[in-house]
């Protein structure tokens, strides 16, 4: 069965932008862990709309600009890791961690 898991978008108060998990605990900074079939949205808490761009893999669709105190769209669903980034602005890199099995 497919979860469903959040990641929130905020701005420090040096400018910056951050992603944390949408769980108990979760820091900024701290990978999503998920699963192939989970499907994930970010909620975006800036006052800015933003574009996130899949940088491993290159390419990856990831969802269309989230415009400022709004959520995703479409859901992104999960069928591995992946590592992506805000196009504008710049910031560090977040990611969907898929934990191989053995």
């Amino acid at each position: 069965m497919a979860n469903s898991w959040g990641i929130e978008i905020t701005q420090l108060a040096n400018g910056d932008v951050a992603f944390r998990p949408d769980r108990p605990d979760a820091v900024i900074g701290q990978p999503l862990g998920a699963s192939v079939g989970d499907n994930v949205i970010w909620t975006n808490r800036t006052n800015n709309t933003l574009t996130l761009r899949s940088i491993d893999p290159p390419g990856k669709f990831l969802t269309d600009p989230i415009p400022a105190g709004e959520s995703s769209d479409p859901t992104f669903n999960v069928d591995g890791s992946v590592t992506y980034a805000c196009v504008n602005p710049p910031q560090q890199q977040h990611s969907i961690v898929v934990p191989k099995t053995s």
